[in-house]
């Protein structure tokens, strides 16, 4: 029982290495202690104890959720709390499967120890780590939020990023952290390899923080976001309509100055046909005047159905329709059984369709790689635009979260894309946190939250391809999938 409350509670520590808080050194800590409670365990009790970590992980970093549900969602406080702490009970299941993967299957020969401890820490180990952070990523339409990786976005342990993805940092600290129990479980030979692990792969990364994998065009951007601080509650009411197009159109006539200006996610709470001829044709003409492109969220209906769009405006239309939309958000799974779900929660866009093709927009000579709000957790699918497009440009309402955690996560998840694949990024939201962040992920400016802002800067949009654009996740995944073969067959032995 003690351990089972050890790992709840280094479980909930490793929120803290996230942000807000962004205690980096809190990702190598919490796994420590983990594979310390496991060290013992046999199959049984190593799941227990994973599960134990991740139900102290996952309730206290997605504790957001109960916000969305309750607080915007408006659903009676007991069904938001089973929601919640439904949706903790079954992601704590990924760090049991990693448990009961690690755990020795028998007892070694001392011949074979040496092996079999190289095995469990440097292979094993890390590999199920990155391999379940990889299936918690798309098993039912998935859920990457909070994968290791994101929390050494400030620390030189990011640099693997452009060469592999944020799974390769996960990687990077828990095989750091296997080499340090190979380390204190080996002697001789043994020990003198782990020592050399521990010291060769922070070298190399420290190599790669040298590289510049894309290349600066010799032109800027003057960019604009918007960030109207549109209160959830009151997004889709009527009477805040008007008030909402004239705030947003104004404040757009008042930057006719920039390259580009960008709205958040659903700006104009709408169909794009409700406002087509009396706001954006006459907002057009101006943009066309003053050369300026205008970027812009609204709802878009066609023959497929009504989407989440992202438009792009200026003396033509350009539109990109959303492709990952949020489950029981935008749409609802197995809607023929979960009827009732609607009655439960206020869903006020819960019947779109997913667009169908990753394009990319044009803003005057460059081509943008669009997201909406949660898109920009899939690498993969951001990386599809790439290297045709010059910079990325990620649109959210992050006002359904409130003040939580999630608007801090979500912006460092945004940050990691940026790294990922070499180029800057602008990233409007309704409430916060609008941010510029550039190539390497390093935010160059950011709004304060929950006021009526616009974040002014410029960007210098990029070419070429870093390697994770190129392989994206099949890299990461191929050599763990080498590694956890390489150590299941070692330990066999």
């Amino acid at each position: 029982m003690i351990k089972l409350l050890i790992a709840v509670l280094s479980g909930a520590l490793l929120t803290t290495a996230f942000a807000p808080l962004g205690w980096w050194f809190v990702a190598f800590i919490s796994p420590a202690i983990l594979m310390m409670l496991w060290q013992q365990a046999n199959r049984r009790q190593a799941i227990w104890i994973g599960y134990a970590f991740g139900l102290g992980f996952f309730s206290t970093g997605v504790s957001w959720v109960y916000n969305s549900i309750h607080e915007f969602g408006h659903a009676p406080v007991p069904f938001a709390v089973a929601l919640t702490v439904l949706f903790s009970l079954t992601l704590a299941v990924f760090p049991a499967f990693v448990g009961w993967v690690q755990a020795p299957r028998q007892s070694t020969s001392q011949s074979n120890q040496s092996r079999a401890v190289f095995a469990r820490y440097v292979l094993i180990f890390p590999a199920i780590w990155v391999l379940s952070e990889w299936v918690r990523g798309w098993l039912l339409t998935g859920f990457p939020w909070l994968q290791l990786g994101y929390s050494q976005l400030d620390t030189f342990f990011s640099t693997i990023a452009p060469v592999a993805g944020v799974l390769s940092g996960s990687w990077v600290i828990v095989v750091l952290i296997g080499f340090g129990f190979w380390v204190w479980s080996s002697t001789g030979k043994q020990r003198v390899m782990g020592v050399f692990g521990l010291l060769v792969l922070p070298i190399i990364l420290l190599s790669l923080a040298r590289v510049e994998w894309t290349d600066a065009v010799d032109k800027t951007l003057d960019v604009r976001l918007i960030q109207g601080n549109i209160a959830q509650e009151n997004k889709w009411q009527s009477s805040w309509l008007v008030p909402t197009i004239d705030l947003y159109v104004g404040l757009t006539e008042e930057n006719l100055d920039a390259d580009l200006v960008v709205w958040p996610e659903v700006a104009l709470p709408g169909r794009y046909s409700l406002f087509e001829q009396s706001v954006l044709t006459p907002l057009q003409a101006k943009l066309t005047q003053s050369n300026t492109d205008l970027m812009f969220g609204v709802l878009r209906k066609n023959e497929d159905g009504l989407h989440n769009a992202l438009v792009r405006l200026n003396s033509d239309t350009e539109m990109y329709l959303k492709r990952h939309l949020v489950p029981f958000g935008e749409y609802i799974p197995f809607r023929n059984s979960l009827t009732w779900l609607k009655d439960m929660v206020e869903l006020p866009s819960s019947d779109l369709s997913a667009g169908k093709v990753a394009n990319t927009l044009s803003v005057g000579e460059f081509k943008v790689a669009s997201s909406i709000c949660y898109e920009d957790a899939y690498g993969s699918e951001v990386a599809d635009m790439l290297p045709e497009a010059n910079f990325l440009v990620n649109v959210s309402n992050d006002a359904w979260f409130g003040d939580s955690l999630a608007p801090h996560q979500h912006l460092e998840i945004s940050r990691m894309r940026a790294l990922e694949t070499g180029r800057p990024l602008l990233r409007a939201t309704s409430t916060g946190i609008s941010a510029i962040v550039d190539h390497r992920g390093q935010i160059q400016s950011t709004s304060p939250q929950f006021e009526l802002h616009v974040l002014k800067g410029s960007i210098t949009p990029r070419t070429g391809a870093t390697p994770y654009v190129i392989w994206q996740d099949k890299l990461i995944v191929i050599l763990m999938l080498i590694s956890l073969g390489a150590g299941l067959l070692l330990r066999r032995r």
